[in-house]
């Protein structure tokens, strides 16, 4: 205990969605249980007030075909809208899938690259889309990927690039 008080873990989830996390004296607890917990050096600043489990993953695969990476994280709609035009197309196109979570902690490049614009969409490994995609925008790239013609796109979001720019100004 320190200052003769009991200790605790104490947490707060914020209105900005994290989780704010500190061990103190229960005497201090719970007088800030009844208003907002600042930020401070003793403070552990985690993901989110909910923990988030990863997406990371083969969705489907096969042999020999177009390998599509999906950058996406938890409840990313539009995400899960691209993934279902993908499935959609397997018998037509055929082609695997792999989902990247770019909240994973050992994915942090894919975070700083990607965190404004998800889904985004790579084909043999090169950055093909972003954002929403089409039934014949899909077919047109994979079969494009099937022939070995398929060149990345222009237009790859970099948010940490973004960000520096806006710094320099």
């Amino acid at each position: 205990s320190v200052s003769g008080h009991p200790q605790r873990a104490f947490t707060k989830c914020m209105p900005s969605g994290l989780l704010y996390t500190a061990t103190i004296s229960v005497f201090a607890a719970t007088r800030l249980a009844s208003r907002p917990l600042l930020a401070g050096p003793a403070l552990r600043q985690s993901r989110g007030c909910r923990l988030m489990a990863s997406v990371s993953g083969v969705v489907y695969a096969q042999a020999d075909v177009p390998a599509v990476r999906l950058f996406t994280k938890e409840g990313c709609t539009l995400c899960d809208k691209v993934r279902d035009v993908l499935r959609g197309v397997t018998d037509r196109a055929p082609h695997s899938l792999e989902a990247v979570d770019i909240t994973d902690e050992d994915h942090a490049q894919w975070l700083a690259k990607y965190k404004y614009d998800i889904p985004v969409l790579h084909l043999d490994g090169a950055y093909w889309t972003k954002h929403r995609l089409t039934e014949e925008e899909a077919l047109e790239a994979l079969a494009e990927a099937g022939a070995g013609a398929f060149a990345a796109r222009r237009g790859e979001p970099d948010a940490e690039r973004l960000e520096r720019r806006k710094e320099e100004r």
